[in-house]
């Protein structure tokens, strides 16, 4: 059976409606409660820092000669710790992550547009186009990406751009009122959220069609979400102000309902619904294969199509657990801060090492 793939533009699109995810929603208002007026520098920060995590990731991705994630984790570790760790990565990481999302997408669709609706039911709702992308290949994904990516440009370009007008420079000032410290620990959230998940793009890369320039690829990606953000966050402290932004849930779906022009040009607030159902699908079909492709592996299984009910299932049971509010949800952000770093930079960082080591220690004996 031919091997499914991507085009490195489909990849492209793909990466960056899944980094803008939930993100957009919740990223300004983090950022904004610990660097304040700063946010956008927090912002910056974060993306030049990823830089520098770019190389790293590129050169996985390049040892990895097209193979898959877990036949290069058994050639770096060995067959047995090989499948044990990567096992034990797809549950805590990406699998707990799509779990969360389940649960974080049900209390905005709550609280925003049906809060009589089960959280049940929302899931499940979301869950149905998900396995059913999936069930037809990545490749389809990828297409479906493709058409999508410039939907979501223009709707997050009409939307915020007319805020431009309402914004207020003298809300973002004085700069670094507090000092460099807030904004520094305010791109650490950013950076594991959604910087740091760049490593679940490694199990993607064997289905990419002769592809090598993943520098460029992750950095390019980077820039765009970044910039994205960078506006975002720009506009919501400059309408709305700091004090206002930190002490809201969802600023930047709260700023969109203060457009109003002549009566007629409002309740953009629908655009962030849109923009939000797009980009959290992308998100949740990347999770849910990197989950399903990489356990089919380390199970031996022929498909990974055969675990997509299964691992949605289980999902929609945990979600109640790992997620049972939203205080709790909040609560959680500054761990999880931590954790995805650890996770998501420094485990990628030490098995990139060890290969490194492997291989000069193979050569000098040859």
């Amino acid at each position: 059976m031919t091997k499914p793939s991507v085009t490195p533009k489909q990849l492209v699109h793909w990466i960056i409606l899944y980094q803008l995810g939930s993100s957009f929603l919740l990223l300004p208002g983090m950022l904004t409660t610990i660097a304040k007026q700063d946010a956008w520098i927090a912002v910056l920060l974060s993306i030049l820092g990823y830089m520098l995590l770019v190389p790293m990731y590129a050169a996985i991705a390049k040892r990895m000669h097209g193979r898959t994630i877990h036949e290069y984790a058994v050639g770096v570790f060995g067959k047995l710790l090989g499948s044990t760790l990567l096992f034990v990565f797809i549950v805590c990481f990406p699998f707990l992550i799509f779990t969360l999302l389940l649960a974080d997408l049900s209390d905005f669709v709550a609280t925003v547009f049906f809060p009589e609706t089960p959280e049940i039911v929302i899931q499940a709702g979301m869950l149905l186009p998900v396995l059913y992308a999936l069930r037809l290949g990545i490749a389809s994904v990828g297409r479906a990406a493709e058409i999508l990516f410039y939907i979501v440009l223009f709707l997050f370009l009409l939307g915020y751009l007319s805020l431009v007008p309402a914004m207020n420079p003298t809300q973002l000032l004085p700069v670094l009122e507090y000092g460099w410290k807030p904004p520094v620990y305010a791109s650490l959230s950013m950076l594991a959220f959604p910087y740091a998940e760049t490593a679940f793009l490694l199990f993607v890369t064997p289905y990419t069609r002769n592809f090598r320039k993943w520098s460029s690829l992750f950095a390019g990606c980077a820039l765009v979400v970044g910039s994205i953000f960078l506006l975002m966050t720009l506009l919501s402290v400059g309408v709305l102000g700091e004090a206002l932004a930190a002490n809201m849930a969802y600023p930047s779906y709260t700023v969109l309902t203060t457009i109003s022009y002549w009566d007629f040009y409002e309740r953009f607030e629908v655009i962030v619904g849109v923009l939000w159902y797009i980009t959290i699908f992308f998100r949740l079909t990347l999770l849910l294969f990197v989950s399903a492709d990489g356990l089919a592996s380390v199970l031996r299984l022929s498909d990974y199509r055969i675990l997509l009910s299964g691992l949605s299932l289980i999902a929609l049971t945990l979600a109640g657990v790992v997620h049972p509010n939203a205080v709790f949800f909040l609560n959680s952000l500054k761990p999880w801060q931590s954790y995805a770093i650890l996770l998501g930079i420094a485990v990628p960082f030490v098995v990139l090492l060890i290969d490194a080591l492997r291989s000069r220690a193979v050569r000098t004996r040859s």
